[in-house]
């Protein structure tokens, strides 16, 4: 059986509702077409998914550690609770997608697509996360120890209680929309200008960036008058009264 044929059967098995029978072990599903598939709880580690569609599938707590999903498509997919540590998902579309409490720890997301995503909770400590776009996105709670956020778009995004620690965030774009309250940014590597406002707005970790106190100068009091200098009006007064 050639190659192809042998995608078309797993494909066909697993539209067919087969796919907690198939062994995946070393699949190669390649531009596979997989939209709106099941495949909830499934072992797909290691599996080559690379263009795959597997847009609004059902991937919740599925192992996807390892598996090679450049370019994927799984926007609106539901990722609750998956695996996809080590995963290399790099330029992939999870715009929309449910994740929350996923693990990503370590793998490469560089330019991925999460606008308006669910990562509450999720594990992405040690990821690639360059040039990702994050806007809209919900990651409350969620744990980027030790990432990479250069170049991240975050406009509109809630990082409420999310842990940045050490996370370098380089050219990372948090506007006024940015919700950052109680998310934890220390030792991150971020500039200046952007850490103080982040503290202004209720950021921890971030004492270094707290601003200068302004000491506003006291007017000097006026010098006291000397007792051989007499005041010059009541010395007028006594000249006055002497001419009388």
């Amino acid at each position: 059986m050639s190659q192809l044929s042998k995608k078309q059967t797993l494909i066909d098995r697993i539209r067919s509702g087969q796919a907690d029978t198939i062994d995946f072990d070393g699949a190669d599903l390649l531009r596979a077409n997989l939209a709106g598939a099941n495949l909830a709880g499934l072992n797909l580690a290691r599996v080559h998914l690379v263009l795959a569609d597997l847009s609004g599938a059902d991937l919740n707590g599925t192992d996807l550690s390892r598996a090679d999903l450049i370019g994927a498509n799984l926007s609106n997919a539901a990722l609750r609770g998956a695996r996809l540590r080590d995963a290399n998902l790099e330029a992939a579309s999870l715009s929309g997608a449910n994740l929350e409490g996923a693990d990503l720890s370590r793998s490469n997301l560089r330019g991925v697509d999460f606008a308006q995503s669910n990562l509450r909770g999720a594990d992405l400590s040690y990821a690639d996360l360059s040039g990702a776009n994050l806007s809209g996105a919900d990651l409350s709670g969620a744990v980027l120890r030790d990432s990479t956020l250069t170049e991240v778009q975050l406009e509109s995004a809630t990082l409420s209680d999310a842990d940045l620690s050490r996370a370098a965030l380089g050219g990372a774009v948090l506007a006024e929309s940015t919700q950052v309250q109680g998310a934890d940014f220390y030792r991150s590597d971020i500039d200046p200008e952007l850490g103080q406002r982040l503290f202004e707005r209720g950021a921890l970790g971030l004492d270094r960036y707290r601003p200068e106190p302004v000491l506003v100068a006291s007017a000097a009091p006026a010098p006291a008058a000397s007792a051989s200098e007499p005041d010059n009006g009541v010395f007028a007064s006594r000249i006055v009264e002497e001419d009388e």
